[in-house]
């Protein structure tokens, strides 16, 4: 179930009185100017800004009622989530509350990007921007600002709920919230869960030496004082890192293959390691910095070369796994047993048109406590793999039910009864007058 922002939620919350104010309506041969509709402690709201509000809402796709009740309560609705707003931005700023640049710069390239999307075409986008009487460069500058608000306002009211004491929930309650957002949830869809080994190629005795080989020349490189970032990009065969030098990022413990974590854990800043041979290969790994429980490090990966025989080997050793599980073994131990990587052995409630290509004709017919395979894979440690797949429950689809989401149900009613607390405080102890 989707649980609403705190922003959100606080917009939702009535301002007294304001719902009973009529949306203001020039009369025939009238024209309406700007002035003052509410204002909140010293900042004033003005009809401009709900004006550009509605254009922005325009230029991002969104519907708008045409008929004058439902342009009516659009405006009050507006101005009441404006009003809401501003209590809590003010909020917000004398507790210090401060959102960095590029986060909000990365939110708004995002919404933009999503905005984009739901137009057929880029014309039509700028075609909406120019009828709302935006450019590209407003529209952005605008929704900086919102967002800068907005996300002072969420981390604000996060702060606030956090050291709130909970409040009691009613099952009645947590079934009108559930039944207010039932449409939301549309259909569930038909899903499977599933645990799986991957049985990947072994490269052979020869291939393995000549790898290690080709590892030890560049630790020897690395000895006379060769550039690590260097030498990544010349001989490692990590197609994600190669081209920056062998950069892994920051990992925190349970994010790399054991033997690999092992090194790089009780390695220090600066250190470069000896061959660390994994799953994926040889490994040569240059600690760059360390905190607590994470580090940053580059390295190189030579990759054995695996040939048609090492492949048709790994199909022979699927078929012994698929025999074995239908006869009752345990699949994690199957999994360890033939290095499937964690991520990679479980999956819960994965919707089937979701399921990788090759799984869906497997799993059109499947029920729990089929042992489904061997499928050939893509990608992996060596560009092919073969997947056994066991799974453990198929539901059809059909209607969501409370029972599936009541603990989030009753996490969001929490929140919101904690928002509206806040709100109503803050609403008594600022100035707030509506003009509509």
């Amino acid at each position: 179930m989707r649980i609403r922002t705190a922003f959100a939620l606080l917009a939702a919350a009535p301002v007294a009185l304001a719902a009973q104010i009529p949306a203001p309506a020039p009369q025939q041969g009238e024209e309406l100017v700007d002035r003052v509709v509410a204002v909140v402690g010293d900042t004033a709201l003005l009809l401009s800004d709900v004006q550009e509000e509605v254009a922005q809402l325009r230029a991002a796709g969104r519907q708008l009622p045409a008929d004058a009740e439902g342009q009516a309560t659009m405006v009050r609705q507006i101005v009441q989530t404006r009003v809401n707003d501003l209590v809590a931005l003010n909020a917000a700023k004398l507790a210090g509350v401060t959102v960095g640049d590029d986060e909000v710069e990365r939110t708004v390239d995002q919404e933009i990007r999503e905005i984009r999307g739901r137009f057929p075409s880029e014309a039509e986008f700028n075609a909406a921007l120019a009828q709302s009487g935006l450019t590209l460069p407003e529209f952005r500058a605008r929704r900086l600002e919102q967002t800068r608000s907005r996300m002072m306002v969420a981390r604000f009211i996060s702060q606030r709920v956090g050291n709130a004491v909970r409040p009691a929930v009613t099952d009645a309650e947590i079934q009108a919230a559930f039944e207010s957002q039932r449409a939301q949830l549309g259909t569930r869809p038909a899903t499977v869960s599933f645990e799986q080994v991957v049985v990947e190629p072994v490269p052979s005795d020869s291939a393995k030496a000549a790898a290690r080989a080709e590892a030890m020349q560049v630790v020897e490189e690395l000895r006379k004082g060769g550039d690590f970032e260097v030498l990544a990009r010349r001989f490692s065969d990590d197609p994600g890192t190669k081209e920056r030098g062998g950069d892994l990022g920051w990992f925190k413990q349970g994010q790399m293959v054991r033997p690999f974590e092992q090194v790089a854990f009780a390695m220090r800043p600066g250190d470069v390691s000896g061959i660390v041979e994994t799953a994926f290969g040889f490994h040569i790994i240059k600690l760059e910095k360390a905190r607590a429980g994470e580090r940053q490090a580059r390295h190189i990966l030579i990759r054995p070369e695996v040939d048609d025989a090492d492949r048709a080997r790994s199909r022979v050793r699927a078929d012994s796994v698929l025999e074995a599980a239908r006869a009752g073994a345990d699949m994690n131990a199957l999994a360890e047993r033939y290095d499937t990587p964690a991520d990679r052995r479980f999956a819960e409630d994965v919707p089937l048109d979701r399921l990788p290509p090759e799984y869906q004709p497997l799993m059109q017919g499947a029920t729990a406590g089929s042992v489904l395979g061997p499928v050939q894979l893509e990608g992996g440690t060596h560009g092919i793999g073969w997947g056994v797949i066991k799974v453990n429950e198929r539901r059809e689809a059909g209607e969501y039910t409370l029972d599936e989401f009541r603990e989030q149900v009753r996490e969001s009613v929490q929140q919101q009864k904690i928002q509206q607390q806040v709100l109503e405080e803050l609403l008594r102890s600022t100035y707030v007058r509506i003009n509509l």
